[in-house]
């Protein structure tokens, strides 16, 4: 069957008129007749061509600070008539409707208002009444007209014209109108989402234009990488600009966001140092390098002699421009991406000789965003707040009290630790000229005392000049037995950070009081699956 259609009228009533003067002008030129109202009927006529007012047609101006335009049966009837249905037909020749063939609108910009911060009455006057009617109106009546529900499909609709000279088939019309139900389910979701205002039990969702990956977590699974605004402040990993290198994929996005959490987090968790820069390695999700000092070659130096060998083929996160000096330092190591609020041209022009790097330029994120994370399970889906507010509690519960000039470090090692995969222990070191350091990480583990006997320990023994008696351990949940306070002191340590809440907590005490060490309770657990 021949589901061709000419368009021979159009109805247009746009925001963005962008783009929009050369399908004007071919429509034009293939003999079609032009429906609109108020700028739009404007922009039309001082292209030089013929336009019908919508007033013209529903005997109505356009009402109530314009709030009313095309919400009429005399619009609505030409768009929603079903062509071959004759008692359709009857009453468009009856009440003198025009059929419309064509709709072409674009909705109020109701997020970037939002976005700019504008004020509650802008916001109201973008969430658009008219346009979304259209769109719904034209989309349901796709087996006879076309919808072209924002400038996203302008491109589209010129293909059409030019190859088809105005005409269209049933799957034409259909992708369309699928085009035009994203574009208004998409709408509805972000108003809801701005009167909900991130009340739990509900949530609204919307993803459009992903980017399909090479493979994801495997080869052999796909995968795609949408945007979408899940922060209420600042800055996103996912709005970072690309500078070079090849095509990121499922796990390089993971491991980046990692990085810039991880290192971010570190230097705003470090308050002592005036010219403070943060930098993190991260392998598999982890920190296998973090530090915070006043140089940014320091810092790097530090990172990467955290875990030399899982450093390897990482990413890296600067919280400090890179310069020259820092790309040359690499020139002889093999990282996959190097993420920084900013690069100098003589770093790029050093770097931009290792063709597959990937630099991705974003700034640094800040200490609260109000990011919700989303995780799903096999039938449904997890949402949860970031674990971003510091700590504030810091109570000694041991006979020998906690050195007040170890709570600096503490609290940066809280931070390293909270970014480890549990079960976390964390080592972290001051140095002399009092830059912090990561020298012991253990994660991953199914029990505590694993992740320290087998990995935070190795891991800090294979440095030099640090000393595990001026060194914190910290823990991402509370010991649930003596045995991981009997291994620490096997080692040496004599400062302990952990949250508490364990029924065992005054045998871990006493343990720490046995043994002549200093531990913190700090009545908050920072888990990470």
């Amino acid at each position: 069957m021949d589901t061709t259609v000419k368009i021979k009228s159009a109805l247009i009533s746009v925001y963005h008129k962008d783009g929009l003067d050369e399908i004007i002008k071919t429509l034009h030129s293939q003999g079609v007749t032009f429906y609109s109202t108020g700028g739009t009927q404007a922009f039309i006529e001082e292209l030089g061509l013929p336009c019908i007012a919508v007033e013209d047609i529903t005997g109505y101006p356009s009402i109530l600070g314009g709030r009313v335009k095309t919400l009429h049966p005399k619009v609505f009837g030409g768009i929603l008539a079903r062509r071959d249905n004759s008692g359709d037909k009857e009453q468009l020749h009856k009440y003198e409707i025009p059929e419309i063939d064509l709709v072409i609108v674009d909705l109020y910009p109701f997020e970037a208002t939002v976005a700019s911060g504008a004020s509650q009455e802008d916001i109201i006057e973008k969430i658009d009444i008219g346009g979304i009617s259209l769109i719904r109106g034209a989309a349901k009546n796709y087996k006879d007209v076309i919808i072209v529900p924002s400038k996203g499909q302008y491109g589209d609709l010129l293909r059409l014209l030019n190859e088809k000279k105005g005409s269209s088939d049933i799957n034409d019309r259909r992708y369309f109108a699928s085009a035009a139900f994203a574009v208004s389910s998409h709408y509805d979701s972000a108003i809801f989402n701005y009167f909900n205002g991130g009340k739990p039990g509900v949530e609204r969702v919307s993803l459009n234009d992903g980017q399909v990956l090479r493979y994801g977590e495997n080869p052999h699974q796909s995968a795609t990488f949408y945007k979408f605004n899940n922060i209420q402040q600042g800055s996103s990993l996912a709005q970072a600009k690309i500078l070079q290198g090849k095509e990121l994929s499922y796990n390089n996005l993971l491991d980046a966001d990692a990085a810039w959490k991880a290192a971010s987090d570190a230097y705003h968790a470090v308050t002592h140092l005036s010219n403070k820069v943060a930098v993190s390695v991260v392998k598999h999700l982890n920190p296998c390098g973090l530090a915070v000092t006043d140089s940014v070659m320091r810092s790097l130096e530090l990172a990467w002699a955290g875990d030399p060998i899982s450093a390897y083929g990482g990413i890296i996160c600067f919280t400090h421009k890179v310069t020259a000096e820092v790309a040359v330092w690499f020139s002889n190591r093999f990282v996959e991406i190097i993420i920084a609020p900013e690069f100098t041209e003589e770093a790029l022009a050093i770097l931009g000789k290792k063709k597959n790097l990937r630099l991705l330029e974003v700034p640094v994120k800040n200490s609260v965003t109000g990011e919700k994370l989303y995780r799903s399970i096999s039938g449904g889906i997890l949402v949860q707040d970031e674990d971003e507010e510091p700590d504030t509690e810091f109570k000694t519960v041991t006979k020998c009290q906690f050195a007040q000039n170890k709570m600096n470090l503490a609290k940066f090692g809280i931070t390293a630790c909270k970014h480890l995969k549990s079960n976390a222990i964390a080592i972290v070191t001051e140095n002399s000229d009092g830059s912090f350091w990561l020298t012991g990480a253990g994660m991953g583990q199914p029990n505590r005392l694993d992740s320290l006997r087998h990995l935070t320990m190795p891991r800090f023994d294979m440095k030099e000049g640090v000393k595990i008696e001026e060194s914190v351990l910290i823990s991402d949940a509370f010991f649930p037995f003596r045995d991981s306070i009997e291994a620490a002191n096997e080692y040496g340590v004599k400062y302990i950070v952990e949250p508490g809440g364990s029924i065992r907590d005054e045998e871990v005490i006493e343990a720490c009081n046995e043994f002549g060490m200093a531990m913190i309770f700090t009545g908050k657990r920072h888990f990470k699956h």
